[in-house]
């Protein structure tokens, strides 16, 4: 059995377990304008403080979305893997994913991942599927959902 068959099957024992909870994230109003600048996203509710105040329920700017989602790959750092010798890991694209609350400029989020499935993808890598939520604090429940894909690849 290859290690990635081995890695594959060590996971599937773990399958709907809690694979990590990360720290505390926060993005100031640097980070969201200086995203909203890169990725276009950059309307008056991501970088005009003022504007929000008066005229949204937030009291002041909100994280994109898609910086948001693209913290998930800085989060799965902290994930617990079964031993293996891991060469690299691909974000594989998400199957679905619903932005629930805001989370305002400034405001601590960390994420949840639990093992969802994992199946051997091509020779010797691994296709996870976790599902991950953010919760922020201060706000109840969960603010984003998503069910995240990995492609896990190793050494021959």
């Amino acid at each position: 059995m290859s290690e990635a068959e081995n890695f594959s099957e060590a996971l599937k024992a773990k399958t709907g377990d809690e694979m990590g909870l990360t720290e505390w994230y926060c993005y100031d109003q640097t980070a969201v304008s200086t995203h909203g600048a890169n990725s276009g996203d950059d309307g008056p509710i991501h970088s005009d403080p003022a504007y929000c105040k008066a005229h949204t329920p937030f009291g002041g700017t909100i994280v994109q979305g898609s910086l948001l989602l693209s913290t998930f790959t800085r989060m799965a750092k902290s994930l617990v893997w079964p031993p293996g010798d891991m060469v690299f890991r691909l974000s594989y694209g998400f199957n679905k994913v619903r932005i629930i609350q805001p989370v305002k400029t400034g405001q601590n989020f960390r994420a949840r991942f639990h093992l969802k499935d994992s199946e051997p993808k091509g020779e010797g890598a691994v296709l996870v599927t976790l599902q991950a939520s953010l919760e922020a604090e201060g706000t109840p429940g969960a603010v984003l959902v998503a069910e995240w894909l990995a492609y896990l690849k190793f050494g021959s």
